[in-house]
């Protein structure tokens, strides 16, 4: 496997934006994105041909061709394509990502669509071609360092970043599969739970009404995408009870919840006992399995 990395632009912008060529490796290809805070940190890719997967923190998906994938600073993922894939990457660091977005009525909602992921949501051939172009005439710019390069740039940059934000809601809208619809939210709750995000605020970031997601999540599950959301925390909650020292108020703040009373109700109500009780009873279980003499009556 090829562990791939951006090669540097002209000097004048290689703190700003990188782009590449994903031009048809004979093998497979890796991009490897840490959560850690790095100089360029949000990635794109557009692909015109080939399949591969694309994580993010525990969570993993397939891709596939003609698609968009964006994945924003500050989280953990990685892209891995097959053998033969072609398309354009690009690396943007935060200080442009602040540049770009233009000072109108879609500053806002262009922000926000940048500080979400798309998970290799599925576009049409032409679109796809469209923003490949964009990504090469950056890529020319860079290699040419002509007068009034970094506005050509940042130009196209945004170009670029609105048709992100376009074909991600569009595509997401009209294209998604109940099974991709339910694909994309489990990434999205991996994410964001800890964040205490709202079932509106993952049907906003897929780009989908509240009903479509509730409807989609209900008919794959058997459950309410809030009881997913739910779940993903207890499962949380009882792995820092089980494994970490931290006090039960320290957990509550680390899982988002501002008040620790509220954490108590919320996991008293989900498992049947309290956090305190349910750490005491897996730590004399443990006890057991080790055979300490805490666990002799």
């Amino acid at each position: 496997m090829d562990q791939q990395t951006m090669p540097s632009p002209g000097p004048g912008l290689a703190q700003d934006v990188e782009v590449a060529d994903i031009a048809g490796s004979l093998s497979t290809a890796e991009w490897d994105f840490p959560a850690a805070k790095v100089r360029l940190g949000a990635h794109g890719f557009v692909l015109a041909s080939g399949r591969g997967v694309v994580r993010f923190g525990s969570a993993a998906g397939p891709i596939e061709a003609p698609c968009v994938i964006w994945l924003p600073r500050g989280v953990t993922g990685s892209v891995q394509l097959e053998a033969g894939a072609r398309g354009m990457a690009m690396a943007v660091s935060d200080a442009a990502l602040g540049r770009v977005v233009p000072a109108s009525s879609i500053a806002g909602p262009l922000r926000q669509a940048i500080d979400r992921p798309l998970l290799g949501i599925r576009i049409d051939a032409a679109a796809a071609r469209a923003t490949i172009r964009d990504l090469e005439d950056m890529r020319r710019e860079m290699l040419d360092e002509l007068p009034g390069m970094r506005e050509a740039i940042m130009n196209r940059l945004c170009l670029v970043l609105i048709a992100f934000w376009r074909l991600g809601g569009v595509a997401t809208q009209q294209q998604a599969s109940p099974r991709v619809l339910v694909q994309g939210f489990i990434q999205l709750v991996e994410l964001n739970a800890r964040a205490q995000w709202r079932v509106a605020d993952y049907a906003r970031a897929m780009g989908i009404s509240t009903d479509r997601l509730t409807s989609a999540i209900r008919r794959a599950t058997g459950q309410s995408p809030l009881e997913l959301v739910h779940g993903r925390l207890l499962e949380d909650a009882e792995s820092l009870l089980e494994r970490s020292a931290l006090q039960v108020s320290e957990i509550a703040d680390a899982l988002g919840f501002r008040d620790p009373g509220y954490f108590n109700r919320f996991f008293t109500r989900l498992k049947g006992i309290s956090p305190g009780r349910y750490r005491q009873q897996m730590q004399r279980l443990r006890a057991g399995r080790d055979g300490s003499y805490a666990a002799w009556p």
